[in-house]
């Protein structure tokens, strides 16, 4: 891996990072913050796969879950390789689908489907019987994945239009 690969990597992998972070400071709604650091996040990731390759976004998708634990994002620590999966999934959808309209719609469902099927595991494998946990961990798992996906693929699109017209 070249040092510019590598810096720029680590960069990305700051500014996501600390974008997931301000969830903590920002005096919003928590259902409001899911969606937009959810959508910042999935840019971040995005923007990783194109910018910097396929390796850096696998990083990227494997930390991120991690520092949400230890924000309190996440409920269980069995949910950190549910993300994980979900993201690293997204990232390479991302770099599948390049063009066209299939851009914007098989990474959130891809990750939506698997983060959603992987926690129906984990809640099996748990035990875990309260309907109202079981509930609240399916819906993070869904259709916020679904949103922030497509949203943060969208805003990913102007970034990559943006810093191509700057560089």
């Amino acid at each position: 891996m070249s040092t510019k690969k590598l810096v720029l990597g680590g960069l990305l992998v700051a500014i996501a990072v600390i974008l997931q972070a301000s969830r903590l400071i920002l005096p919003l709604p928590p259902l409001l913050t899911t969606f937009i650091i959810g959508t910042l996040v999935n840019m971040m990731l995005v923007l990783c796969v194109r910018l910097n390759g396929f390796t850096s976004a696998v990083i990227l998708s494997i930390l991120l879950p991690i520092f949400a634990y230890v924000q309190g994002q996440l409920v269980l620590p069995m949910l950190i390789p549910v993300v994980a999966l979900g993201n690293i999934l997204f990232t390479y959808c991302v770099k599948s689908f390049k063009q066209g309209v299939l851009t914007y719609l098989v990474p959130p469902v891809v990750k939506a489907v698997s983060m959603c099927a992987a926690a129906y595991v984990v809640i099996c494998f748990l035990g875990i019987e309260s309907v109202a946990m079981q509930k609240g961990i399916l819906f993070a798992m869904s259709v916020p994945q679904l949103i922030t996906g497509f949203t943060g693929i969208l805003c990913a699109q102007k970034m990559v239009e943006v810093l191509k017209k700057k560089i």
